[in-house]
């Protein structure tokens, strides 16, 4: 069986390491994994009908078209180990939402809709909320939301804005303010209020690959300064450490959330207190949109048990088939969706 990845020159800075950690990892397994750019499978004009395999990482086709219909017809034999519709599900975290609430698994409570009425009301009972990218973006399109002395306040760990909600995309700042348009994503800020004031939940990420956990991470700051600090982007300055060990509950939370979107690669993102949780945050996979963060690789902790890419080299490489997932029964979620469109 031939195996091999793909992803695009653009994304070669990123992904390039990506790559060959996977290629290195099927080496030291005794196998192989090809590491294929599309870019150059375009130029030569070549159809590639000896791999079976694919495992898909961030690619775009030059012209805008569709990467599942270039690996197609490119690598008709081809079979994506993240089918794309799962990466497609992964990247609309909106549809995200949606999924797990429908197979009953607990998240944030969460608010989608057009009416930035909506919004103020939910900020104003929850007293902090996350204002999210409906895709995925790694946490750089997030904003804090609360209020102070009555103005809504949107905080991106960068700078605090006063915040418009409405009009027209895209999202912009003018000035002092940010000026969001619908729809709007909104999720509650987990935590616990204290004499010494708010302080959030622990963000646990699990790496699942097929139906297992492997290990656990944790996102965390030494300090939280500000509201925006709640936000934990490896790339402004949150930090990652291990988990060696967590609640069962917690475990099939996480097993079940991966099974819920298809994925047998995924980063399951949750959060937990002593009184909420674990409430699932978001799922992610490696695929054309993203990809899954490995800055966890830097820590002085990191060792073999915690190499995430031979976890997944191995899968690739095994002959038997993914046996499916299992049907989770639907119940209700904490979701509320309206959707209006301004007139």
């Amino acid at each position: 069986m031939k195996v091999a990845t793909l992803h695009s020159r653009l994304f070669a800075p990123w992904v390039d390491a990506i790559a060959r950690d996977l290629a290195a990892a099927a080496r030291s397994l005794g196998g192989e994994i090809e590491p294929i750019v599309l870019d150059d499978l375009l130029a030569s004009y070549r159809f590639r009908e000896d791999i079976e395999r694919l495992y898909v990482l961030p690619c775009i086709a030059p012209d805008g078209s569709s990467v599942a219909q270039l690996v197609r017809s490119r690598l008709p034999q081809a079979q994506p180990f993240v089918p794309f519709e799962v990466q497609d599900l992964c990247w609309d975290k909106i549809a995200t939402q949606k999924r797990l609430l429908e197979r009953g698994i607990a998240t944030p409570d969460t608010l989608i809709t057009d009416d930035a009425e909506e919004v103020r009301q939910f900020v104003k009972h929850h007293t902090y909320a996350i204002l999210k990218e409906p895709a995925g973006c790694a946490g750089a399109g997030h904003w804090v939301l609360w209020f102070e002395e009555g103005t809504l306040l949107a905080d991106n760990g960068l700078a605090v804005h006063r915040a418009v909600l409405g009009g027209s995309p895209p999202t912009r700042i003018v000035g002092e303010e940010l000026h969001y348009p619908p729809p709007y994503y909104v999720q509650r800020v987990v935590g616990t209020f204290t004499r010494y004031g708010f302080e959030i939940g622990q963000v646990l990420r699990a790496y699942v690959v097929e139906n297992e956990i492997r290990f656990w991470s944790e996102r965390y700051r030494e300090r939280y300064r500000r509201p925006g600090d709640w936000i934990l982007n490896v790339a402004r300055g949150a930090q990652y450490r291990f988990v060696l060990s967590v609640s069962e509950e917690t475990k099939n939370a996480a097993l079940r959330s991966a099974r819920a979107v298809g994925a047998r690669v995924a980063a399951v993102d949750l959060v937990r207190t002593s009184a909420d949780g674990p409430l699932i945050l978001e799922v992610n996979t490696d695929g054309y949109h993203m990809c899954i963060d490995r800055s966890f690789k830097e820590i002085p902790e990191y060792r073999d048990y915690f190499d995430f890419d031979r976890y997944i080299a191995r899968a690739i490489l095994a002959k038997e088939e993914f046996a499916g997932v299992r049907a989770l029964r639907p119940a209700g979620g904490k979701i509320k969706t309206r959707r209006r469109r301004p007139r």
